[in-house]
């Protein structure tokens, strides 16, 4: 009995251990669950925020410069003589277009028979006098520029690339004539066939005539500019030539102008009041360069003038040209103009501000009362943003409107209140906006240039808003 007994306990006690670790079995599922559920809220809630937030556009601040490019078409004016021919006949050209010759170098030659002419067609036929690779390339690169240059308001540039072509051909055929023309005329005893116009003056020759010849600086007009009424004759073109007509034309001096028209708004934007010198480029090729500048006011109309002494054989052939006038203005600190923002700071005369104690930090007397009505005075540092000669711009944070600072060793006082606003971005390199100072020293549309190393002012590398209308002073960003 008493060995059943004690099972029969035994048992019990197993059951109530048994019992005991099931309940505390099932508390901890229950338990952890409920901790897991309020992590997962938190998790969702934080990815939902996140997910919800809007993206803050930021700006690193980095050096830089505005650049302003002001595009205009110019008139390039050269001193330019035309050389008629004496004689009638037939005429055939010796010089590539756009090339230097000396004295007593063959121009042309005029067939005033047509003999010669005819012995010409023969060899010009013939399939020694094919186009080169050269010849080929440059006919190739003169389509590819009218191609990107095209504008379709201009009908004429159609017929100058015609002419141009036939130049371009006649020109490559010629040159191979030339080459072998004592050959040609002993073979065929043609010697007194034609006449020789050689030149007389060292210079450019140029095989165009187009009326702008005697235009000078001087004598400049508004209709000179219109490019519809502009007619190029193209001498090469033709084969027969008239006695005391143009021959070709010789460029003799390597100075030469580019002239645009101009409002005042443009002399206003870009400052060339100012200017004695400028640097274009010229866009039918990018070719940068600089030459001096002045600005002439007739009938009404002002026109700017660029004096240029490079690359005038360059664009011999060319009487308009287009470019693009560059300024380039101060650099500093390049910051985007969504970026900047304003702030009101206390304006405090500056002959109230002195130092604490023995101490160089700057700030001013204040004025208050005991809670028994006693009146002290303190010492209140100041973060001081910017000064000038007569006012301090302080912080509204270490001020309360209605304060009375007083005037060192004076009983003047002056009651705090009056505000301006600064111009500054807000910086969040610290994981809230702070406020920094930008002094501005030129801008556009998109950007403003800085000033550097300016006391509470931004610097470079800086990261600050991109939309600063949507933020505020102390606003948390992360």
């Amino acid at each position: 009995m008493g060995n059943n007994h004690t099972k029969v306990n035994r048992k019990k006690d197993n059951r109530k251990k048994s019992s005991r670790k099931v309940i505390k079995y099932k508390r901890r599922p229950k338990a952890a669950a409920f901790i897991f559920a309020i992590i997962l809220i938190y998790v969702v809630g934080f990815i939902s925020l996140y997910l919800t937030k809007s993206k803050v556009r930021t700006y690193e601040v980095d050096m830089g410069a505005l650049t302003s490019d002001a595009t205009f078409t110019g008139i390039a004016l050269r001193t330019e003589e035309i050389v008629n021919s004496g004689y009638s006949g037939d005429i055939n050209y010796y010089k590539k277009e756009s090339s230097r010759v000396k004295v007593d170098d063959t121009i042309c030659t005029v067939d005033e028979t047509g003999r010669v002419s005819q012995i010409l067609s023969q060899y010009t036929k013939s399939d020694e006098n094919s186009l080169s690779k050269q010849n080929l390339a440059s006919i190739k690169s003169m389509l590819n520029n009218f191609r990107t240059n095209y504008d379709g308001s201009n009908f004429y540039d159609i017929y100058n690339l015609k002419t141009d072509l036939n130049s371009a051909v006649l020109q490559a055929m010629n040159e191979n004539i030339i080459a072998n023309l004592d050959s040609i005329i002993s073979s065929t005893g043609s010697q007194n066939l034609f006449q020789t116009i050689k030149s007389e003056k060292s210079g450019v020759v140029a095989y165009y005539t187009d009326g702008y010849e005697n235009v000078t600086t001087d004598n400049l007009s508004a209709d000179l500019f219109n490019k519809n009424n502009y007619k190029k004759e193209n001498l090469k073109s033709e084969d027969i030539v008239v006695a005391g007509s143009p021959a070709y034309k010789l460029v003799t001096d390597e100075n030469w102008y580019i002239c645009i028209m101009l409002d005042q708004k443009d002399i206003s934007a870009y400052e060339l009041d100012k200017k004695s010198s400028v640097s274009i480029k010229i866009k039918k090729d990018n070719i940068i360069t600089s030459g001096s500048f002045t600005i002439s006011n007739k009938d009404g109309n002002y026109y700017g003038i660029i004096g240029l002494n490079k690359y005038m054989i360059r664009y011999a052939n060319e009487r308009f040209l287009d470019i693009e006038l560059t300024s380039t203005s101060n650099t500093g600190l390049k910051i985007p103009v969504s970026a900047i923002t304003e702030e009101e700071f206390y304006t405090i005369p500056k002959a109230y501000l002195t130092t604490g104690g023995n101490s160089n930090t700057y700030g001013f007397i204040c004025e208050e009362y005991s809670t028994n009505g006693d009146k002290t005075t303190r010492f209140v540092t100041a973060d001081i943003y910017k000064s000038n000669d007569n006012v301090c711009y302080v912080s509204k944070e270490d001020f309360t409107a209605g304060s009375n600072i007083v005037k060192p060793d004076s009983t003047e006082r002056y009651v705090i209140g009056a505000v301006e606003k600064l111009k500054g971005v807000y910086c969040i390199n610290t994981g809230y906006t702070t406020f920094k100072l930008v002094d501005i020293i030129d801008e556009n549309n998109e950007y403003v240039i800085s000033k550097k190393s300016i006391s509470h002012g931004v610097s470079i590398y800086d990261r600050i808003v991109l939309d600063a209308e949507k933020y505020s002073l102390n606003q948390l960003i992360y």
